[in-house]
């Protein structure tokens, strides 16, 4: 007896197999195939999307420099509008925050930071974004909001700005000690502070206040 079938019985048993399970093999391809042209369109797509973001990016730089806020602002807009799930979004609001402290318009310019950190950007954008509320907020006199907004845990390299910001706040808050011990942490910070000697001048003046205080 032959131990190997035939040619005309592996026919038969792949026109068999074919009939019973061809259709989802058809289906599996389709499906594998549309996958794929899906995820090219997608990556095309988003590829399409970044430009279009850049661009209106690019616009609205150009305008900054021009010194052109209308422009710059509505350039921002369009991008929080069509482009929020960029990165040129979160670029914007700062960029927009900083046209609107320009033009004295602060509310506005802290509600764009606000909304900045709330979209949980990356830490060193977050932290950035921060110390330009806070000292938005300080500006205005809102003492207790601004040192709220810098009360979080902050990677060291911005130790020494946060710092220094928390014993401006605290100064005004007329709170001496605080304010002192703020300073002298900003002092030994590394990296040290952009203006080490400013910084020393306030600990210098603090020192002299906090002895009749």
């Amino acid at each position: 007896m032959n131990d190997f079938v035939t040619d005309d019985e592996q026919v038969e048993r792949i026109k068999k197999w074919w009939s019973d399970n061809g259709s989802s093999v058809i289906a599996g391809l389709v499906i594998g195939i549309g996958g794929l042209m899906g995820w090219r369109y997608w990556v095309d797509y988003q590829t399409n999307v970044a430009a279009e973001a850049s661009a209106h990016f690019a616009n609205m730089v150009g305008s900054i420099e021009n010194e052109n806020n209308d422009a710059a602002i509505d350039e921002a807009f369009k991008i929080l509008d069509n482009y929020s799930s960029t990165a040129y979004a979160d670029l914007a609001r700062l960029s927009l925050a900083k046209v609107f402290v320009e033009t004295g318009e602060y509310d506005k310019a802290a509600q764009q930071l606000q909304a900045l950190i709330e979209a949980k950007p990356d830490i060193s954008l977050e932290m950035l974004t921060r110390k330009r509320l806070s000292a938005i907020l300080f500006q205005q006199g809102k003492l207790d909001q601004s040192l709220e907004v810098l009360t979080v845990d902050f990677p060291d390299e911005f130790a020494a700005s946060f710092e220094e910001l928390k014993g401006d706040i605290l100064v005004a808050q007329g709170n001496a000690s605080s304010a002192r011990d703020a300073y002298q942490r900003a002092r030994l910070a590394q990296p040290a502070s952009a203006n080490p000697q400013f910084l020393q001048q306030k600990i210098d003046d603090l020192g002299l206040a906090g002895m009749n205080s």
